[in-house]
């Protein structure tokens, strides 16, 4: 069977783009800039971004343009005994997709409510069984996207959601700038406490958020870089190749959508006295109910929920396609069936997500079920997920031929290997370890 290929370079940047914006972007992002200080997060997470963020997204597509497919059979091909890496990478992909899917239903459903204007407090619609009933939905759109095809269903798609979701974020920020709080909010959101910056912490939520709102380390952009076309990644200048300013181009713009939700949220908390640090709380209890008391706020409300659930869509169908094409690629399903076998099994492994926050309050040691998954996966997993790419990347497959696919000469051999195999792995290692402190 040929492998599918995205129709152009143009194609597959957007399709980058529509994979990394997601939740984590706007809502993820702005809690823990909220929870750590303020701008004091944005010195770490820029850090992460532009020296880990975007070199292991250009390691996933050299990979995946190497060995033309996805995350277990690249691994295996590195060395048969690494095909537990590329099931570990995948595995953390899917139960990240999981709860995610959870909340893309929560934000579907209030989009709904708020277009009908009429919101239920969020403890009302969680008491329910609706949040398994929207979780459901959100599967199957994910489902008959991933369903069409690489060319047709993912990049399709994203052509259309990425421009839509630009639109929306200017939209909401145009309002968010003329309310009241809007000086205090930039103030507390731009001006960073240094002496925060010796907290641990800090470091460790920035580089698992940078990751985790890229998705490198996901087997995203690998699996993404195993559709380009050969002219995709050929050199593109003398001092940038073309993967190089892909994968720059998406965390471009994935940073740009995470600056802006911060201009859109914080003039709002800050209008109207609200907890900075409230996360899920702050888009789901606080911020609905603030729409419903200001003139225009269900017009309002609907715009940010409708722009909520583009970047939670966008994202879903990226990681439901990790799974399904390690099922086509490694063993030679047809991508309908093996999309219907991921989705069903994903579906399975979500629910106790989806019935954490209802009557039944599904929890183990006293945290929903939800958040211990975020924990667990959206932090933890994602951050060793690179560790073992950078590791299995950096010292088994070997620089020379990364380098030749992404350059096509050695002349950047000595920084990049560098980075890969020391820089890298030290720092994600001490995060590690760090964590579980």
């Amino acid at each position: 069977m040929q492998r599918e290929k995205w129709s152009s370079r143009v194609g597959f940047v957007i399709a980058g783009i529509a994979s990394a914006v997601g939740l984590g972007t706007i809502v993820r992002f702005s809690y823990l800039v909220g929870k750590n200080g303020g701008g004091t997060f944005l010195i770490p997470y820029f850090i992460a971004i532009a020296f880990f963020g975007i070199p292991l997204m250009i390691l996933e597509f050299s990979i995946g343009k190497h060995f033309g497919s996805s995350v277990v059979p690249a691994f295996s091909n590195i060395r048969k005994r690494f095909k537990w890496a590329g099931l570990f990478i995948v595995f953390v992909s899917s139960m990240i997709l999981s709860y995610y899917l959870v909340i893309t239903g929560w934000v579907l459903a209030y989009f709904l409510q708020f277009l009908m204007s009429k919101p239920i407090p969020f403890s009302q619609f969680t008491g329910s069984y609706y949040p398994l009933l929207f979780f459901f939905i959100t599967g199957g759109i994910a489902f008959s996207v991933i369903r069409a095809g690489v060319r047709h269903g993912i990049e399709k798609v994203s052509r259309l959601l990425v421009p839509l979701l630009f639109a929306v974020l200017f939209l909401l920020l145009a309002s968010a700038l003329t309310m009241s709080g809007t000086r205090e909010g930039i103030k507390f959101y731009l001006i960073p406490d240094l002496s925060k910056l010796s907290e641990p912490s800090i470091w460790t939520e920035a580089f698992g958020q940078a990751f985790y709102s890229l998705g490198v380390g996901l087997g995203i952009m690998l699996t993404y870089g195993s559709y380009m076309h050969e002219e995709t990644s050929k050199k593109g200048t003398s001092t940038f190749s073309e993967i190089e300013k892909n994968a720059a181009l998406i965390a471009l713009f994935d940073t740009i959508a995470a600056v802006l939700g911060g201009f859109v949220i914080f003039p709002i908390v800050f209008s109207y006295g609200l907890n900075p640090d409230s996360g899920l709380q702050l888009a789901f209890i606080t911020l609905p109910l603030i729409f419903q008391k200001i003139g225009f706020g269900s017009l309002l409300g609907t715009v940010f929920f409708f722009l909520l659930f583009i970047a939670a869509t966008s994202s879903a169908i990226s990681l439901l396609e990790v799974p399904v094409a390690t099922l086509i690629d490694y063993w030679d399903y047809g991508r309908k069936k093996a999309t219907f076998l991921v989705s069903v099994c994903i579906m399975l492994i979500g629910i106790p997500s989806a019935l954490s926050y209802t009557a039944l309050k599904l929890e183990l040691s006293g945290n929903y079920i939800l958040d211990l998954y975020d924990l667990a996966f959206g932090t933890e997993g994602v951050i060793a997920a690179g560790l073992i790419l950078s590791i299995v990347a950096g010292w088994y497959m070997g620089p020379d031929i990364l380098i030749k696919e992404i350059w096509g000469s050695k002349s950047k051999q000595g920084l990049f290997s560098l980075i890969i195999k020391f820089f890298i792995p030290f720092v994600l290692s001490i995060l590690l370890v760090i964590r579980f402190i």
